[in-house]
């Protein structure tokens, strides 16, 4: 299994960036049914424009929450979950698979009472496992942006010469309307529709700046 506390191999000096790249899925792969401990994760968007953006966080396991309710409803039955972790983060804009965040922990009870007060919100149950030489985070969207499925590697490094697995539909690292702040605001089903026409019209395409893209690996 794949864990946060692997995202970063080691302090490689370059304070708080993180390289991540991210695709849009067409399933959940097996690998992510057998995480035993999934996380149920609530964020609240304080701020968002032009790519920047504070974002608090509250993140627990899924256990036996109800999953289909309201995302303000699980951020505050989060704030008393056993293992439950709030954090502040800070984001600037998402420049070729690189991203400023800045992020700190705070008390779980406090990020979980601001998210369940807050009207800009995103939850989503995350899996992680280990596919090839690298951790994946893979997110199952829940309430207003269901069914997305989006799945992201980071590394403490450039995500270079990466293999794509073939659930990987096509990649949204540089797709802004994939970001959580503005899913947020505008959910993926408001704009399911345009983006299938898009992708109907150009196919998938990935990042061709960042080494060799292996695929079906």
């Amino acid at each position: 299994m794949y864990d946060d506390a692997d995202e970063r191999e080691a302090d490689t000096g370059l304070g708080d960036f993180e390289f991540e790249r991210k695709f849009l899925l067409r399933e959940l792969p097996a690998e992510a049914a057998s995480d035993p401990t999934p996380s149920l994760i609530v964020q609240a968007y304080v701020f968002a424009e032009g790519g920047f953006a504070v974002r608090v966080r509250i993140k627990g396991p899924v256990g036996d929450l109800d999953l289909d309710a309201e995302p303000s409803a699980l951020a505050d039955a989060l704030t008393t979950a056993d293992d439950a972790v709030g954090t502040l983060g800070v984001k600037g804009p998402a420049n070729a698979g690189t991203r400023y965040e800045a992020e700190r922990e705070i008390d779980p009870l406090v990020a979980g009472s601001i998210a369940a007060r807050s009207s800009s919100l995103i939850a989503k149950v995350r899996y992680s496992a280990w596919l090839g030489e690298d951790g994946w985070h893979l997110d199952r969207f829940l309430a207003d942006n269901a069914p997305l499925l989006v799945g992201e590697v980071e590394r403490a490094r450039p995500v270079t010469d990466l293999a794509i697995p073939d659930f990987c539909v096509t990649e949204v690292s540089e797709d802004s309307r994939f970001g959580n702040e503005y899913l947020a605001h505008h959910p993926f089903p408001t704009w399911a529709a345009e983006f299938a026409d898009e992708y109907r019209l150009l196919g998938p395409g990935f990042m061709q700046t960042l080494g060799e893209n292996r695929f079906g690996e």
